[in-house]
Parts: C-alpha cells; sequence; structure tokens
C-alpha cells in the first residue's frame, strides 16, 4: 500500500463559492473514504463538512460522490477505489466546477448529485425526506399483536426481503429524471412504496392510498428506465425493478 494518499475535494463555503482543494493523506490498511475525510477534518480545515453516523454502512449518512461514482464513504475502501469495478453506463455529474483532477493519482471527492449544497459534502435533502412521507411509507393498523399485523410467512417474508435493505442513503438520486424534474418522487421513495405495497399486512384502504400518490404524473409514470439507481444502490436494492413491480401491479388492476 502506498504511503500517502492525494485527494482532490469539493468546497463549498454555502454561499456559492466553489473550489476544489487538495490534501495528501497518510494511510493505514483497511482505511475508508470516510477515515480521509475526518483525517482532513482533523489535520488540514476543522470546518470541513460532511455528514456521518454509523459508520457501518447501515445508516445511510455518508452518501458522497467519490471519482463521480455515487458511494458510501464508511463502506470505500481507499486501496480499492483505483481498482474497483465501477457501475458502468453512469451519467456525467457536474457540481458547477470542472476539476483539474489528475485521474490517475488523485482520488476525487464530491456531494452527491442532484441535492443543492448547504456546505462541502453536506447536502439539502428537504425534497428527499418530502416525498418519502408522501409515500406513506408505514402501516396504519392499530397495534393489537393479531396476525396478519405481527405475523408473516417465510414466503411473504421473501417477497420484500431486498426492499427491506434500503437504508435512504440518496445514492439512487444520481437518477437522470432527479436532475431534470424537481417534483419527481424519486427511486427510493417508490422503492419504499413497493415494498409496502407488496407487504402481506398492508391494508386495502392504505394499499389504495400509496398506489393514488405513486401512480401520479410525479410518480411511476415519470420514471424514464435508465436504472442508474439499481446500478449505484449499495444494498441491492434496486429501485427500478421495485418501480417495475409497481407498473405491474397498476396494469393487474385495470
Amino acid at each position: 500500500m502506498k504511503e500517502t494518499q492525494k485527494f482532490l475535494v469539493y468546497r463549498n463555503s454555502g454561499e456559492g463559492i466553489i473550489r476544489y482543494e487538495g490534501y495528501e493523506v497518510p494511510l493505514k490498511p483497511g482505511y475508508t473514504i470516510l477515515d480521509a475525510l475526518f483525517y482532513i477534518q482533523d489535520h488540514f480545515d476543522s470546518t470541513f463538512a460532511f455528514r456521518y453516523s454509523c459508520r457501518g454502512a447501515i445508516c445511510g449518512s455518508c452518501g458522497i460522490t467519490v471519482d463521480k461514482i455515487p458511494d458510501l464513504a464508511c463502506k470505500t475502501q481507499i486501496s480499492a477505489v483505483k481498482t474497483k469495478r465501477n457501475p458502468i453506463g453512469l451519467p456525467e455529474f457536474h457540481f458547477g466546477e470542472h476539476p483539474n483532477w489528475d485521474k490517475e493519482n488523485e482520488i476525487l471527492i464530491e456531494p452527491l448529485p442532484n441535492m443543492p449544497v448547504l456546505k462541502d459534502l453536506v447536502v439539502n435533502m428537504d425534497n428527499f425526506w418530502k416525498f418519502y412521507v408522501e409515500v406513506q411509507p408505514y402501516f396504519t393498523r392499530d397495534y393489537n399483536d393479531v396476525a396478519p399485523e405481527s405475523k408473516q410467512s417465510p414466503e411473504e417474508m421473501n417477497a420484500i426481503e431486498r426492499l427491506v435493505y434500503c437504508i435512504a442513503c440518496g445514492l439512487c438520486w444520481a437518477c437522470p429524471v432527479n436532475a431534470t424534474n424537481p417534483h419527481y418522487l424519486g427511486p427510493m421513495q417508490l422503492a419504499k412504496a413497493d415494498r409496502f405495497l407488496r407487504d402481506s399486512r398492508i391494508s386495502d384502504e392504505h394499499e389504495k392510498e400509496i398506489l393514488e400518490r405513486v401512480l401520479k404524473d410525479d410518480g411511476v409514470l415519470a420514471c424514464e428506465k435508465y436504472f442508474v439507481c439499481n446500478r449505484v444502490c449499495p444494498r441491492g436494492v434496486m429501485p427500478g425493478t421495485a418501480i417495475n413491480d409497481i407498473r405491474k401491479k397498476m396494469e393487474e388492476r385495470k
């Protein structure tokens, strides 16, 4: 392993002043991108802003863009960035500046695409969570611990297991539709809707309410089947496939 790694990092004061700063970080075995962000904050600039929480690829807080690929900072090994197999067919992400980036030797760090930047790598996720609430990702039954509320067969659980793995990290908002349509519900939100639509415990009334919301023009109908969301999801949720599942459900109800 190299003793140090050069980074080129997107910096934004939050007042529209954008720049890219270079940093050189000493390496240790097992160092992740998140470790490098901490080092930059601790040793170069204490005002450097980024999000994190669990450090175990479960909370989804540390989503950023690494070498133009949306990823989780805590999950990404520094030593693997230049050699790992990256998703194909991703759109180009631009953040207001074109950095003078040495692709061979520098790791480029930028915020998540298609969300307003508040400061450095911290993005405004207000719409992300607003649209999440709109798909009603919860049960409406009164709690009474009586089936079908509290029990599922293994087969019923298997039907939603992949969707349950979603950690709401926001990487799937790299979708080109999110780049051009600020009203689009988004891949995560529609995958969450599918997770509840496919759940055996949902009430008929709640199922109808979710379907009415996601079948509007800014929901399933706005998806253009790029499947970028499938390729960048760190948990294998495959939101694009979930959106297609809702389409099939819509056809069945006609």
